[in-house]
């Protein structure tokens, strides 16, 4: 299914990826993903859950904006209720 990826250099990618949260993983380049739901809890954004151990994290500023908390690296963006 195609999906928007918002990577942490400011580009946004719509991309097929797969389902199931390794699929989602792999898209993003994460160990272990984790559900944000945006504030106005219409999106629901898949995030790196260890983005932070990294060696040198990379705040993602369009995710942040969007879940009005800190979120690094790259992020798939769904529609509430999509995630499943």
């Amino acid at each position: 299914m195609k999906r928007t990826i918002l990577r942490v250099d400011g580009t946004q990618e719509v991309a097929e990826v797969g389902n199931g949260y390794k699929s989602w993983n792999e898209a993003i380049g994460a160990g272990i993903g984790e559900i944000v739901v945006s504030p106005d809890r219409t999106l629901e954004l898949w995030c790196d859950e260890e983005g932070l151990c990294r060696a040198e994290p990379q705040i993602n500023r369009a995710a942040t904006l969007l879940a009005m908390r800190q979120i690094v690296g790259d992020v798939i963006v769904f529609r509430r209720g999509d995630i499943k």
